[in-house]
């Protein structure tokens, strides 16, 4: 997310069985806003990125934001994969939204870096920049149904979680994210929809703003020392300098500040279709193209070298651009143009639906 996400499809329900298409065609608006809203700080994020070594507020609001954004686009792909059994047409559309994207994207990416690093370089055992997410999504997806014939479910992937900090991880798949980002997609899929109904009651909403303004604070006045990996997941506690047992707390705490946040955000997410509600069903599509333009202006134009873009106004200049190129990579023009490599047919390779679907001709008994 990044995605640093997805849009898990991500982040997109998995398609419904034959027999349920009808209600597929029903989309849950809070869910489509969660997403949508999800992606445009996503997007936010990256841009951010460079801003924050000259900025203690925007570095407050970007560990804030880390310690969330990608978390809750994580729990809605567990919650999402809640129907995941490896049917084959399940399996079709992990080949078709997950894996090709992967690779596409991490050839795309691989050829970016021509510009930016001045050398062609891909690889996908390695993934680069937002690409971890496809990778650590195809893991979590396919392995989602172990989940249901674990006793304890929640406590045994927090274990894993802490258990893989203290570690040295590869960086193989990023396997470091896939491991401790592991709890938040497996509470998502124990969650149900009342769940996140009853996260909206006043004596949960309102409480949770005023510990998330504490969080925010928090952040502007300690966020300058904590290393960002810590926010992303992605080391052990040796690899950031800090001994196991110092990590460990650390941890527990992040982990309670990710829960504050993630109560507030599903707590104030509108349950009511609006004008770009829909478009919450198109964020893997910002969710891959926006790196392009957020790396390239980082480091291939060079734009985030002007003295104006770390001032105040600058900030929040940034921060427009990001939430408009969000909506301008869902829009339906760049959603055509690019629907081949973001969500590919594979009809020459993979078994169509309707050839996967076991035949409803009834056996005859006399043949």
């Amino acid at each position: 997310m990044s995605v640093d996400a997805p849009t898990e499809r991500v982040p997109t329900a998995e398609p419904a069985p034959a027999a349920a298409k009808p209600a597929e065609k029903q989309r849950d608006a809070y869910f489509s806003n969660a997403k949508l809203a999800l992606i445009v700080l996503v997007v936010i994020g990256h841009s951010w990125s460079p801003l924050t070594g000259q900025s203690f507020s925007v570095n407050a609001f970007y560990m804030t934001l880390y310690a969330f954004h990608m978390p809750a686009f994580i729990l809605l792909c567990g919650y999402f994969s809640r129907s995941f059994t490896g049917r084959p047409d399940q399996l079709r559309r992990v080949l078709t939204g997950i894996v090709a994207p992967y690779v596409i994207f991490s050839l795309l990416y691989g050829l970016l870096r021509i510009w930016i690093d001045g050398e062609f370089s891909w690889s996908l055992l390695y993934p680069y920049y937002l690409t971890w997410f496809l990778a650590a999504l195809f893991v979590w997806r396919v392995t989602s149904p172990i989940w249901r014939v674990v006793k304890y479910p929640i406590l045994v992937a927090t274990l894993i979680s802490i258990g893989a900090l203290m570690m040295d991880l590869p960086g193989v798949f990023d396997i470091g994210r896939i491991l401790q980002f592991l709890p938040f997609f497996v509470v998502g899929m124990f969650l149900r929809r009342e769940h996140f109904e009853y996260l909206k009651r006043p004596f949960i909403k309102y409480p949770a703003v005023v510990l998330t303004l504490v969080v925010v604070g928090l952040a502007y006045a300690f966020a300058g020392d904590l290393n960002t990996n810590w926010i992303y997941f992605n080391e052990g506690a040796e690899q950031m300098d800090v001994s196991r047992l110092t990590a460990l707390p650390i941890k527990l705490v992040l982990m309670a500040v990710s829960v504050i946040l993630l109560v507030t955000f599903f707590a104030w997410i509108p349950d009511r279709t609006m004008p770009w509600t829909s478009l919450g069903e198109a964020t893997m599509y910002a969710f891959l193209l926006h790196g392009f333009v957020t790396r390239g202006a980082n480091y291939g134009m060079g734009w985030f070298d002007n003295d104006f873009v770390h001032t105040a106004a600058g900030a929040v200049t940034v921060t427009l651009l990001a939430v408009g190129l969000a909506f301008l990579l869902m829009s339906p023009p760049v959603r055509w143009l690019t629907r081949p490599i973001v969500e590919p047919r594979l009809d020459w390779l993979v078994r169509s639906r309707d050839q996967l679907q076991p035949s409803s001709r009834p056996a005859n008994v006399n043949s």
